[in-house]
């Protein structure tokens, strides 16, 4: 029995180092989980609706490099899932790639700079920080050139390198079918494996 405990023991002195060096990446989200925009004026049809600071996300990474990546889901992949049309008219769904996106945060550290087109999900995605199909080179925020940050951290210690804000803007114009439509824009964070 004796020598029973003594195996026991020292099977969890063996495992104490591994649970030291746990890996965990994590996104939260701080701002409301859904953005309307609302085109209810010829104005805002022609001229579109821009949405400062629409989506707010920290991150947090713990003995690990992350990769942090973002797409739209739909049920058909590319365009806005209909969720009830106003009229017969217009050319059906509006694509996709009609929402704009700006991520960014005080240190510069996104990959994408200015808007650029949503993506499918399912057919591209934009990497925000990191190349979620390789390996990456690991950047630190104290870096002089910041970008791609993608060492461990977290927003507690470093807010400017892991708090995120993502602008929206779409301009529709007059091509689409008159409705209410959705869609969902996924943020993806994975240990840079």
């Amino acid at each position: 029995m004796h020598t029973i405990r003594k195996l026991i023991l020292l099977l969890f002195l063996c495992q104490i180092p591994n649970l030291s060096n746990a890996q965990t990446v994590n996104i939260d989200l701080v701002s409301a989980n859904n953005v309307d925009f609302r085109f209810d004026s010829f104005y805002k049809l022609t001229n579109g609706i821009f949405i400062a600071n629409a989506i707010m996300f920290n991150v947090e990474a713990v003995g690990t490099q992350w990769d942090l990546y973002m797409g739209s889901s739909t049920t058909i992949p590319g365009v806005w899932d209909n969720v009830q049309y106003y009229g017969s008219s217009g050319n059906g769904a509006p694509s996709v790639g009609i929402v704009q996106t700006r991520v960014h945060n005080l240190s510069g550290t996104p990959l994408i700079s200015g808007f650029v087109p949503l993506q499918d999900i399912t057919t591209s995605t934009l990497d925000i920080i990191g190349n979620h199909n390789a390996i990456d080179a690991p950047i630190n925020c104290s870096d002089p050139s910041p970008t791609g940050t993608n060492t461990p951290g977290s927003y507690l210690a470093d807010p400017q390198c892991y708090q995120f804000r993502v602008d929206l803007r779409i301009v529709p114009g007059y091509n689409y079918r008159p409705g209410l439509y959705s869609l969902q824009i996924d943020f993806i964070i994975a240990p840079d494996l």
